[in-house]
């Protein structure tokens, strides 16, 4: 196995996901190149960015055996962190090209809890797109990079997009979270509100018109979708009471 680590950081995530599959680990790319592995289609330059670190999701069952791989590849683990957080998640270091890699085991945690174990054999090298999504849009505190990877990844699964090559977004799935959890739904709806002034005042007017049908059609169903018995009681106590949880800063970093 090559330890020579590329320098771009999207081959290398790609690369690094790609040999992790043909030893059969279940790691997912997440972040902005989990999303960039949904470029289906020719994407708006606006919503093009740079990507700093590689972000990771790994099966409960194979963090030790992804740990052996990156270290194998060339990667430095940061040794106290692992010992200390590693049933839940750890840190590697590029040092030639001062990157991280951050891997979160079994679930993705940073306003909300999204627990990923059972969906990591959906798609080659990243998410689902829901799961992206419902990734990005639990960031309470949603910055610009965060927006522009929502938008990204609702303008490539327009409906008219869709096909062969381009799965849709699965309302089922998200529900299964959103339907149940009103301080999920809550995040997540804010969120989405907040894409569409995004999308708004920075795409082009065609390109505003996609994004917005998309997300009105999920905005739609999402408050469709039958509420369970919990959603309803936490419903009740509304916004008096937080319902969101503030992640803390890892090295500086959160997700990519």
């Amino acid at each position: 196995m090559s330890a020579n680590i590329l320098p771009d950081t999207r081959d290398e995530g790609f690369r690094v996901v790609d040999l992790a599959r043909d030893l059969g680990l279940f790691v997912k790319l997440i972040g902005g190149l989990g999303v960039a592995a949904h470029d289906h289609y020719v994407l708006p330059a606006i919503l093009e960015r740079q990507f700093g670190d590689i972000d990771l999701v790994v099966g409960s069952k194979n963090g030790k055996a992804l740990s052996g791989f990156l270290t194998e590849m060339g990667y430095q683990a940061n040794q106290r962190f692992n010992a200390l957080h590693g049933a839940n998640r750890l840190l590697f270091y590029d040092v030639g090209n001062q990157r991280q890699v951050d891997v979160f085991v079994s679930e993705f945690k940073m306003c909300h809890a999204l627990s990923l174990e059972n969906y990591l054999d959906l798609h080659p090298r990243s998410l689902t797109p829901e799961h992206l999504l419902l990734t990005k849009l639990q960031i309470v505190e949603i910055n610009r990079k965060d927006l522009l990877d929502v938008l990204r990844i609702i303008y490539m699964h327009h409906s008219a997009n869709v096909g062969k090559d381009c799965p849709g977004i699965s309302m089922e799935r998200m529900n299964l979270v959103l339907a149940s959890d009103w301080g999920w739904y809550t995040t997540v709806t804010d969120n989405m509100k907040r894409a569409l002034e995004f999308s708004e005042t920075t795409l082009a007017a065609s390109e505003h018109l996609i994004v917005k049908e998309t997300l009105t059609t999920i905005l739609n169903q999402i408050d469709s979708a039958p509420k369970s018995s919990k959603w309803k009681g936490r419903a009740i106590i509304g916004r008096r009471k937080s319902w969101y949880e503030i992640p803390e800063e890892v090295d500086g970093t959160r997700s990519k």
